[in-house]
């Protein structure tokens, strides 16, 4: 059977692209950002060949090993002469796979990602409808996907996926839509549930990058460099039920990674995360998209709306299954909006809040959403409130966020 992960793999790199990389691992190592150095030598040594990684497998297995009182310099040293080999694996007339031979899902790989245009799909059972919506994602882009629960993320997740067939519309993946296996190695989709797996973790990856074509020692390379890529060593011997949602979630993308899709869509990755490990899942998710060795598309939805603007290329925002223009929306908004927690009683902040300018609030627990219908600026709101001595213990301006088009009306 033809490897997808094997023969996806483009055969060399323009020289740009190693020079960047290497640019990017040298200012991480001086800058002792060795999370960093250590991710971008990983997505280097994954299309690389099979002792190129064992290689930078024991250099990490001697980075494990360090005491955690060794200091700066032995790490420095052993991350540098992993980024030495991995520089002279990339050098001009080195190829990074045996067989250079172009495959269906090398030349796929050329292919742009998802072109979809008035995508519709409609419920009988409680009468919801999405769209018509337009999506366009390119290779090394995020798109994200924000809206309430109910208005349609997870439908149209599902059509971007080929998981649902349109009632209407256009999908292109750019490989043909008939050839079920080709599209299946491209598309990656992870709901915000998955299911379980039973036995030993490890097996269900390597069976994973086996069905597409890894076999021996590449098959194990494969596994441990996808597992150290998302910081899941430290669980290899776990059982299912032993990981919380966020590492179960971290274990699926791992699976799915082994296939080398064209595209990614995650179905609330941040959902049940505290506020580090949304920030970790976010940057690695975004140096996934952003590869210089496979730049993936990666679609993503979540409730998360501030965090998902912090990496996301371009946002969706659904309403009621129904796409809604954010610069459209922000245009015809003449004031700012504000976000913020106070020590102040309702009962106290109500008259307070009744002598501001025209404006719309909500409570959310303990945040206050204060959304303003005239010209009205968040310095104006904070010297108001500084001259009313209100308690802020929480604040933040939203007037740029999509996290307003949450407020109603």
């Amino acid at each position: 059977m033809e490897s997808s992960i094997e023969s996806a793999r483009p055969p060399a790199r323009p020289q740009a692209t190693v020079a960047a990389w290497a640019q990017s691992v040298e200012q991480a190592i001086a800058s002792q950002q060795w999370h960093g150095a250590w991710r971008a030598l990983i997505d280097a040594a994954l299309p690389a060949e099979t002792a190129v990684q064992q290689s930078l497998l024991t250099a990490l297995d001697a980075w494990d090993g360090l005491a955690a009182d060794s200091g700066a310099e032995p790490r420095r040293a052993l991350v540098q002469q992993a980024f030495d080999a991995l520089h002279a694996a990339h050098a001009p007339g080195q190829a990074l796979q045996a067989d250079s031979a172009p495959s269906r899902a090398h030349r796929a790989y050329r292919a742009h990602c998802i072109l979809g245009r008035q995508l519709v799909k409609r419920y009988r059972r409680g009468g919801f409808a999405l769209g018509p919506v337009d999506v366009a994602v390119e290779p090394g882009t995020i798109l994200g996907l924000v809206g309430e629960n109910g208005n349609g993320k997870t439908t149209l997740l599902r059509l971007l996926a080929a998981d649902l067939a349109p009632d209407a519309g256009q999908l292109d993946w750019g490989v043909p839509a008939a050839d079920a296996y080709l599209l299946r190695t491209q598309l990656a989709y992870i709901p915000q549930r998955p299911a379980v797996w039973s036995g030993r973790l490890m097996d269900h990856l390597q069976f994973a990058a086996r069905s597409h074509g890894a076999v021996g020692p590449r098959n194990i390379c494969l596994v441990q460099l996808v597992i150290a890529q998302l910081g899941l060593r430290a669980f290899r011997g776990h059982q299912w039920k032993q990981l919380s949602s966020g590492y179960k979630m971290r274990f699926e993308l791992a699976r799915a990674l082994l296939c080398r899709p064209r595209v990614l869509l995650l179905d609330e990755p941040l959902a049940n995360l505290d506020i580090n490990a949304q920030q970790t899942q976010l940057t690695d998710l975004q140096s996934l998209a952003r590869s210089p060795w496979q730049p993936m598309a990666l679609v993503l939805s979540s409730q998360q709306l501030y965090e998902v603007e912090k990496v996301a290329d371009q946002v969706l925002f659904l309403e009621q299954g129904q796409p809604r223009s954010v610069q459209q929306s922000f245009a015809a908004m003449q004031g700012c909006a504000i976000e913020f927690e106070t020590g102040w009683a309702m009962a106290q902040l109500k008259p307070w809040l009744d002598r501001l300018p025209s404006h719309t609030h909500q409570l959310s627990g303990q945040t206050h959403i204060v959304s303003f219908h005239v010209p009205f600026t968040a310095a104006q709101f904070l010297a108001q409130a500084v001259q009313a001595q209100m308690p802020v213990r929480y604040f933040r301006d939203i007037t740029a966020s999509t996290r307003r088009l949450f407020v109603r009306d």
